[in-house]
């Protein structure tokens, strides 16, 4: 995996940065590809991962933490994810021409609010997978 995009990813685990550093690169990152509304993180000990959406990260994040690395992605790329971990228990449906999320969450879940579909947004998708892992992602 690496961190980043371009020519200025770094392949995972080559080094650490501040959060000061992270902020700096996402911002860089987020005016070059706006369409990445997501960040996928990790810290040094690599005993999580972590998403959110991008701008929530940079109003939150810790300056004098160490990060490992990270990713921004975009929707399609999140909605990929949440595919892969739900195995069939979320489908994206076009309905009256905007698409919607059909999603059964886990058995004993806790949900603020149970909906027969979800909007296809940024908010609803990173709600879902929090669900979906209990909030505490492993890759």
């Amino acid at each position: 995996m690496k961190i980043g995009i371009g020519d200025d990813a770094v392949p995972e685990g080559r080094f650490a940065m501040q959060g000061y550093e992270l902020a700096k690169k996402v911002r860089q990152e987020r005016s070059a590809h706006p369409d990445r509304v997501f960040i996928k993180w990790w810290r040094n000990e690599q005993d999580f991962i972590d998403f959110d959406l991008a701008a929530r990260f940079l109003d939150r994040v810790d300056y004098g933490a160490e990060i490992a690395g990270f990713q921004l992605i975009d929707q399609e790329e999140m909605w990929r994810t949440i595919e892969k971990r739900c195995g069939g228990r979320a489908n994206k449906v076009l309905r009256n021409g905007t698409f919607v999320v059909m999603w059964t969450p886990p058995e004993g879940a806790e949900l603020d609010e149970r909906l027969p579909e979800y909007p296809f947004t940024p908010e609803a998708l990173l709600k879902i997978l929090d669900v979906e892992t209990d909030y505490n992602y492993v890759d």
